[in-house]
This record gives C-alpha cells, structure tokens and sequence, in this order.
C-alpha cells in the first residue's frame, strides 16, 4: 500500500528530471541556433552595434522546447498581475546602474556619452534593434528558465543559475581573458537577480514583457552614457558592481514587501 508520506518520494525526483531535460534541450537548440544566426550575420555583413542576431538564438530555443512539451509544463502560479509597479521598479534598476556607473566614471573616466555618428545605423533604428535583441533573449530566460527553475528552487536560486546560464552562453566574452569573463557571469547574475524579483509572480507574456523592457533600459543606458564601455576588467567591473547592487536592492524590496504581507496576514 502506498502512504501519501511515500508519494512524494517517487514524483519529486521525475520532476527533477523533467525540468532538467526540458532546460538541457533548451540550451541544445540555442546554441545550434546560436552558430546559425553567427553564420548569417557574417554572410549579411549586419553591424554587431546595431543588433547581434545571436541574441535571437535562446528565442528559437524557447519556442521548439514549447513545441516539444507542449501543455505539459507546470509553470509557477501566477500572483500578481499589472504593469505600472514593476515598470516603475525597471526605470529604479536602470537608475541605479546608470549610478553606479556614473561613479566609476567619475573615478577612472574614458567612457564618453555616445556619439551617434558612429553607429552602423540611425539611433532610432539601433534603440529599435536593441529592443528585438533584448525581447529574444527574454523569450527564452525569463519566459522558459527561470519559471521553470522557481519550481524547483526559490526565487534567487533560480535567479543564479539563469544568470549563470545566460552568462556562461557568452563563449565570445572569453577572448577577451578569464578575469573579464569572470566579472560578466557576475554581472549577468546581478542582472538575472534584478530581472527575477521584477517578474516572478506573473503570467509567461508579463515575464517576458517586463524582463524586455528592464534589459533593454539597462543595455540603453550603458550605450547611449557611457559608449566607450569596451572589453576591459575595469569597464566589466563597474558593469558586474552595478548589476550587483541593483538585484541586491531589488531583492531586500522584495524581502521587506515579504515581511509586510506576512505580518498584515497574520
């Protein structure tokens, strides 16, 4: 006779697993994508500072592994609902970032305001392409991984390892050596921090809605502020302490918001 103590024992583990090969065949097909889109960019001759069409390859990923397990994915409950608060919370976290690297520069200079003339394409055209690159990397990340990992971890748990994920995915960061790719998985884990405590709670289309517009304000502010950012420790630095500060701030909002629901319950 099977006790419901016993139950749980033997559904956990094959729930474990399920969330395990969905993401592993997510990770697949993007990369694959991922070396197709790099192909095609080379051939096109696209400027990379207009949009870099490896930022659609997790897209591409999320949408087969949607085909794949289609309703049959157990996603988290969605608990809230609206815009107007977390876009609120995005503009706080790009405001932070812009902060903190305003600091920076301010000690170790050599990042100039952007010069427009020296895009690949018209401003309006390259702000338009960052949010297409910002939305197909959401698709995948906050739409796909971290909803699935919250169901298996807590928040920032999930937050990690799809910032961890998402950072290790930039093979390319590495030519510039290990000490940069270091700060950017750490600077990809503040952001994935921050993009989290803005989304979790809500439906698929507000996760990815949300998380768009916050990663495309962040990327924003960085080029049009501070266009000479390049591949330096210093620059990535002051990138990884900005993305730390603000997902550690949005996660204390976040534990106080916690604590103040839990006291007006009880």
């Amino acid at each position: 006779m099977t006790t419901t103590s016993d139950a749980p024992a033997r559904t956990r583990p094959r729930g474990r697993d399920r969330v395990l090969l969905v993401v592993v065949v997510f990770l697949a097909v993007s990369a694959v994508a991922s070396v197709l889109l790099a192909a095609a960019q080379a051939a096109t001759g696209l400027p990379t500072d207009v949009l870099v069409l490896t930022q659609l390859a997790t897209a591409f990923g999320a949408v087969v592994t949607w085909l794949l397990w289609r309703g049959r994915l157990v996603l988290p409950p969605v608990r809230r609902g609206g815009l107007r608060v977390p876009l609120l919370a995005s503009l706080g976290v790009a405001a932070v970032v812009v902060a903190v690297a305003a600091v920076a520069q301010a000690v170790w200079g050599g990042w100039p305001p952007l010069d427009p003339a020296t895009l690949g394409a018209p401003l309006v055209v390259v702000l338009a392409a960052q949010l297409l690159g910002a939305a197909g990397e959401e698709v995948g990340w906050r739409g796909l991984v971290q909803p699935l990992l919250e169901t298996r971890l807590p928040v920032l748990g999930a937050a990690v390892v799809t910032g961890l994920l998402f950072g290790l995915g930039h093979v390319h960061v590495l030519a510039a050596g290990p000490v940069v790719y270091a700060l950017f998985l750490v600077s990809a884990v503040g952001l994935s921090v921050a993009l989290a405590y803005v989304t979790t709670g809500r439906s698929v289309v507000q996760r990815v809605v949300l998380g768009t517009v916050l990663h495309w304000l962040v990327n924003v502010v960085l080029l049009v502020g501070f266009s000479g950012g390049d591949a330096s420790a210093r620059w990535t630095a002051t990138t990884a302490v900005a993305t730390v500060v603000a997902g550690a701030v949005c996660a204390l909002v976040a534990a106080r918001a916690a604590r103040r629901a839990a006291r007006t319950a009880a």
